[in-house]
């Protein structure tokens, strides 16, 4: 019996073109439809650039900034609309709508979803850990620490020849961050300084510009 070359190859690309006709058809029945509407959070915010496929017939589209879309489809279509952070919704096209244009308004619920918990060591073994903790050079504590810059500021102002008290210690910090504010960098004129024109007065009355 003689067969011809390829008969079951020539078989199958047949089968398969009517096989694509027929799903054509049936993607096709029914009138098109435009869809329009816009994807929003639970709060009604508009979601940009949300995605939204068509699922029986492997295509889809992108929502604008404002989260709006449009464009073509056919009853019965299975639509998607997804956004990254939020639960996808999925919707169906009905199948007797009176006319040819259909609005949505979509909410998408966000995806929460909690993980476990992580630590992050700056070690990768405990040998490693047990090695530099060892070697660590613990500081000071914070008494020993504020005893030691309370000496060195009494020294400064001893050596300044300033009164040392607390009330001499906020007047210094006042005058200090007045002079921040006033002169912005450029040289102090005292003869603008409240501060430089009391001690100017305190030393009159002690009789310092006497002779």
């Amino acid at each position: 019996m003689y067969r011809l070359p390829g008969f079951k190859f020539l078989f199958f690309i047949l089968l398969l073109s009517v096989s694509v006709k027929v799903l054509e058809g049936q993607q096709s029945s029914g009138e098109a439809i435009q869809i329009s509407g816009i994807i929003r959070d639970e709060f009604k915010n508009p979601l940009p650039f949300s995605h939204i496929i068509v699922l029986n017939a492997g295509k889809g589209t992108i929502a604008d900034r404002r989260g709006r879309f449009s464009f073509v489809v056919y009853p019965n279509d299975t639509l998607v609309f997804s956004s990254m952070g939020y639960e996808r919704k999925q919707e169906i096209v009905p199948d007797d709508l009176d006319g040819v244009h259909y609005s949505v308004d979509i909410q998408l619920p966000r995806d929460t979803f909690e993980i476990k918990e992580v630590t992050v060591f700056p070690w990768a073994t405990y040998e490693e850990f047990k090695e530099a903790f060892i070697a660590l050079d613990l500081p000071e504590d914070d008494y020993d620490r504020a005893l030691a810059n309370i000496a060195l500021i009494q020294t400064w102002m001893e050596l300044e020849g300033l009164p040392v008290d607390p009330a001499a210690s906020f007047r210094i910090a006042m005058q200090q961050h007045h002079n921040r504010n006033m002169y912005a960098g450029q040289p102090p004129n005292n003869l603008l300084n409240p501060f430089s024109w009391a001690r100017f007065i305190d030393a009159i009355r002690d009789g310092k510009f006497q002779r």
